[in-house]
């Protein structure tokens, strides 16, 4: 608590993140330096798919993830923040009435963006694990309810040159291909799909003759997972393997060795867990196929993504 008594007088900042599987708190001081940080497992899109809207179990964990930042914010002496909230609260159809009691119970408005205002977030805080020297960047973030995949410019000020929201991420593919545990029809009708959604996203990518200048750069927990494992930490150190370059050899090959484990065996593994063993075979099997499509050789897991653009933005209006 000292440490809290320190700097909670110190006007700070906070962005939140609100996903189909997560909700999270990123709160900095006003140089942008992180001070806090919190993500609670809400599996808000839990049944998303089937019924067209939140279920009441999945909203109360959710409002109950708010009502706890809000007491954090209070804590921190937050001025300002930005909660926004993406592909789950863009397809229920009662997300107006979910937002309200958040707002009842917390105070916290919550922010419904868009798909290209997801992926410039994504993008500009990718950015800060891009490598210096390719031309282009792909970056995508595979969520709980969709996959943003963004061809950029790699510089200063990257501009986005094509960028798609492919309907589909770890949770709801789960539920709609029936993949709780691997099925190889379900599998690679998953990965045909993935491949079917890109389509007109390539043929625009392709039309910059140098386009296969681009270094890979993916965001969420699949990507620090699989390059945990691979680099043989002791357990999940999302921040130790934030930034890490692991080869598709190496990520093909563990994930040939994943796909068969049962949910048992997937949720004792220290680099999955209880939480995520669920739809981690789907979260696998999207994150491949969008690899092999991007003919990526080597691929950079980025812990940092749209909550760190927050925190920049915010830091320069202060």
């Amino acid at each position: 608590m000292d440490g809290l008594k320190e700097i909670k007088h110190k006007p700070c900042v906070a962005a939140m993140d609100l996903g189909t599987n997560s909700s999270r708190l990123l709160i900095a001081g006003e140089d942008g330096t992180p001070v806090y940080r919190d993500v609670k497992h809400v599996a808000l899109g839990d049944g998303l798919a089937e019924n067209g809207c939140f279920c009441m179990q999945a909203m109360e964990r959710a409002i109950c993830s708010f009502m706890d930042f809000a007491e954090m914010m209070k804590l921190y002496n937050v001025t300002s923040y930005r909660a926004i909230a993406t592909a789950a609260c863009r397809m229920s159809a009662n997300t107006a009435d979910f937002k309200a009691e958040v707002r009842k119970s917390s105070g916290v408005e919550i922010e419904v963006i868009s798909e290209f205002e997801e992926a410039r977030l994504t993008l500009k805080g990718a950015c800060l694990n891009a490598p210096a020297h390719p031309k282009y960047l792909f970056v995508y973030d595979l969520g709980g309810g969709s996959t943003e995949v963004t061809f950029a410019t790699n510089t200063a000020t990257s501009e986005i040159l094509a960028t798609y929201s492919i309907p589909l991420g770890a949770r709801n593919a789960t539920e709609m291909f029936h993949l709780q545990d691997y099925d190889a029809e379900g599998a690679a009708a998953l990965e045909e799909e993935v491949k079917r959604q890109l389509a007109d996203f390539l043929a625009k990518v392709r039309t910059f003759p140098d386009y296969v200048d681009a270094a890979v750069i993916a965001t969420s927990s699949t990507p620090l997972r699989l390059a945990a494992w691979i680099l043989k930490q002791d357990g999940y150190d999302k921040f130790a393997a934030d930034g890490k370059v692991v080869s598709v050899a190496d990520l093909d090959a563990l994930i040939d060795m994943i796909l068969p484990l049962s949910y048992e065996e997937r949720a004792k593994s220290v680099y999955v867990g209880a939480n995520r063993a669920k739809i981690f075979v789907a979260a696998c099997v999207i994150f491949r196929a969008i690899y092999r499509v991007l003919g990526a050789k080597e691929v950079v897991a980025s812990l940092k993504g749209a909550q760190e653009a927050i925190i920049s933005e915010l830091t320069k209006a202060c």
